[in-house]
């Protein structure tokens, strides 16, 4: 699956890491970088220079990706689903900003900052749907059981069933099980 989300919030990071902007932070790790996805630097330079608004940039980008659709092509035709990764730019979600607002005043507000990631995405979307995980999601570790180290569901969102977890694999009810490590 491939994901997308910022450099800065690791708890939305996916598998290996691939960068798709012109820099990387200092003394972070990513696992490579696809140039294919980086945006010029004139169009960057344009765009932090407020000389162009979103639709522009949209534009602009879209004619970068059909420049380099021949070798996108390929790298979508070598997706794995079963691959994790997640591709990175600097940009925060600005959900977590919105989970605090919430949490303080009990009212939903989130404006999904504008990143050609966003647009990344739609690319996988639309051409390897069984490869789209999606945008800024969070990295959430299951149990697992172990008999058969599946991913097990969890008791506390099985109703009747709060003392176990569930093994679709070997379907059976179980208290046996291994816990995440956290990150």
């Amino acid at each position: 699956m491939i994901y997308t989300a910022s450099y800065f919030e690791p708890h939305r990071h996916h598998g290996q890491l691939f960068s798709i902007s012109r820099s990387i932070p200092h003394n972070f790790r990513v696992d490579g970088r696809l140039e294919f996805f980086v945006p010029s630097a004139d169009l960057l330079q344009d765009w932090k220079q407020k000389r162009i608004n979103e639709e522009e940039y949209t534009s602009r980008y879209r004619e970068e990706v059909k420049a380099n659709f021949p070798v996108i092509k390929v790298w979508l035709a070598n997706l794995d689903p079963k691959k994790h990764i997640t591709l990175l730019c600097w940009e925060r979600s600005g959900m977590d900003e919105a989970l605090k607002h919430w949490e303080k005043t009990g009212k939903w507000k989130h404006e999904r900052p504008f990143c050609h990631r966003n647009l990344v995405i739609k690319i996988v979307q639309k051409f390897r749907p069984d490869c789209y995980g999606g945008t800024d999601i969070l990295k959430v570790l299951m149990p697992i059981c172990r008999n058969c180290l599946t991913e097990v569901i969890p008791a506390l969102i099985t109703e009747g069933f709060d003392d176990a977890h569930y093994c679709p694999k070997c379907r059976i009810w179980t208290k046996q099980v291994l816990e995440p490590e956290c990150a």
